[in-house]
């Protein structure tokens, strides 16, 4: 990958790794949109950062998603790379009947990024 000159989405862009990874691209001459669900800490890296864009999206909704896909191919069509970085860990207790915290994990961590690499598929095939 050409690490200038493009136009790169990433998730989980305000915060750890993603916010890391977002200011380190965005230093080498790239643009750079962060995504998450969390609207303030968008708002903080993007304070921090001048240059760097942000958009809300909830990579838990399958819905939302194909919402924000369009709506960023629309808005950056010169994208041209994503980072899938948006996750959650929560502790999971199977000795008891809820299973709720391994389901919203697979969402997120697994069918989130599925259904995003999908959407954006055939814009990134252009």
């Amino acid at each position: 990958m050409q690490l200038s000159n493009n136009t790169v989405l990433i998730t989980g862009g305000g915060t750890g790794i993603g916010r890391g990874l977002a200011e380190e691209f965005h230093k080498l001459g790239n643009e750079v949109i962060i995504a998450g669900r969390r609207k303030e800490p968008l708002e903080h890296t993007v304070a921090a950062n001048p240059g760097i864009k942000y958009a809300i999206v909830d990579v838990q909704d399958a819905e939302e998603i194909r919402r924000f896909a369009s709506g960023v191919v629309q808005q950056y069509p010169a994208l041209n790379a994503v980072i899938l970085n948006a996750g959650i860990m929560k502790p999971e207790d199977l000795t008891t009947a809820d299973v709720s915290a391994a389901e919203q994990t697979i969402a997120i961590n697994l069918l989130g990024p599925i259904r995003l690499t999908s959407a954006l598929m055939p814009h990134l095939l252009k």
